[in-house]
């Protein structure tokens, strides 16, 4: 079955890309999917395997600085032409072999069923509320605050374009999209938790996750040298380490996010009209 694999990024998490690509190669050697890394202006290639740059801002106009996080995340979306999409990103390092098998086995279960828009790979993302009809697969919850979620998962991909919004973050995506989600009555499931259990047995093996604040999170140090993967640690720090936010910055966080929380119910109340209908 045909399907994509995309490894979410930007051009400022280029030192994640050789260790995860060689992990990569290590621990999914039948992978079978194709591989777009979607980078904003960069090219990348990896010995021995397949990749695809997006580089998504290349020709494109925006404002400010950067493109949105959502916005790079469409146009991603648009150089693909299959239906099925897992969702990675850069730093979700894997430790372990993947089971390749099961990926493919909900792959050909997404095309058999339309109406499954989402199959989430771990028991680290999401609620459940009950066993669906498919063996070692529930059903998630509707009502919560992260029913999307950035984790290892498979999104129909017209899904996942309906659920965008490009002036959104990553975190509003989430959050925001969850609730949109909810209203449009999408039927997403999650590996059972009593079939994939962290560190026990794991679909997608990966460390959760390796950057975060911008640092990195302790659990990537022995993973690299386990490996051989040289890396200046220093030069990101790790999160341990990391100071308190400024108290300016955490109160421009804020109005910020009540500007976006009035948007995000306008948002809401065009949805519930339209799915009413």
């Amino acid at each position: 079955m045909n399907y994509s694999i995309l490894i979410n990024t930007c051009d400022k998490f280029e030192d994640c890309w050789n260790p995860f690509f060689k992990l990569f190669k290590l621990y999914w050697p039948d992978c079978r999917g194709i591989v777009y890394l979607n980078t904003e202006y960069k090219d990348y290639s990896y010995p021995g395997l397949s990749i695809i740059p997006v580089k998504g801002c290349v020709g494109k106009s925006f404002k400010g600085k950067f493109a949105t996080w959502s916005s790079c995340l469409k146009w991603a979306l648009d150089k693909m032409d299959s239906d099925i999409v897992l969702y990675m990103q850069e730093d979700y390092f894997l430790k372990a072999p993947v089971k390749n098998d099961l990926v493919e086995k909900y792959v050909k279960l997404m095309y058999e069923h339309p109406d499954i828009k989402c199959i989430h790979l771990t028991d680290q993302a999401v609620r459940t509320c009950g066993k669906s009809e498919y063996e070692n697969l529930d059903i998630v919850e509707f009502n919560q605050r992260y029913r999307v979620s950035c984790q290892a998962a498979l999104w129909r991909r017209d899904e996942l374009y309906a659920l965008i919004r490009e002036y959104e973050d990553a975190w509003q995506f989430e959050e925001f999209g969850s609730q949109r989600s909810a209203v449009m009555k999408s039927k997403y499931l999650c590996v059972s938790r009593d079939f994939v259990k962290l560190n026990q047995f794991e679909i997608i093996p990966y460390i959760f996750t390796g950057i975060v604040q911008g640092r990195w999170y302790e659990e990537t140090v022995p993973l690299f040298e386990k490996h051989g993967i040289e890396m200046d640690f220093s030069k990101r720090g790790m999160l341990k380490d990391a100071p308190k936010k400024p108290f300016l910055k955490r109160v421009k966080y804020r109005l910020n996010k009540i500007k976006a929380i009035w948007i995000q119910k306008k948002e809401l109340r065009k949805l519930r009209k339209l799915y009413k209908n």
